[in-house]
């Protein structure tokens, strides 16, 4: 963690507030704040992982495949609409 901590003021639910609370006062956590930065630093690899992800899919897929399902997309939207708009 970095030694330069910006400071946030922030409002969680009270069940959230109760756990980070427990963690810090049975010794799992060094502080409250700690228990948030370090949800907070999940949440972010989470997100990193997911979009790694979804960009090595994306450049995996196949161009011609993609855009038969979305011309078969298309095609089923406008039926759709064309049975509900009257």
């Amino acid at each position: 963690m970095s030694d330069n901590k910006a400071r946030l003021t922030v409002t969680v639910d009270p069940q959230n507030a109760a756990y980070a609370n427990k963690l810090f006062e049975t010794g799992k956590a060094p502080s409250v704040s700690a228990v948030v930065n370090d949800a907070l630093a999940e949440r972010r690899m989470r997100e990193r992982r997911a979009r790694r992800w979804w960009n090595t899919k994306a450049a995996e897929a196949d161009p011609n495949r993609v855009s038969r399902i979305r011309a078969h997309v298309d095609e089923q939207l406008r039926a759709f609409e064309e049975r509900h708009t009257a």
